[in-house]
């Protein structure tokens, strides 16, 4: 027969692997969202560069322009 104490060690085990899987899918989850955002914001940045480029661009023809 088993101690009382082997039921409760054996119930937080199961308790403390069932809340890490729990914590392992939110961490999955906000890893997801995270390279979303990465994504997202890599996109933006690529737009900037190409807006820069072309106020560059207008910025050059305006001054030989007025040469």
């Amino acid at each position: 027969m088993l101690s009382p104490s082997s039921y409760i060690s054996v119930g937080l085990i199961f308790y403390i692997l069932k809340a890490q899987e729990r914590r392992d899918l939110k961490q999955e989850k906000r890893e997801e969202n995270y390279q979303n955002i990465i994504s997202s914001l890599s996109s933006k940045l690529d737009t900037v560069y190409e807006i820069k480029k072309d106020v560059k661009d207008v910025k050059n023809a305006v001054i030989s322009e007025l040469r």
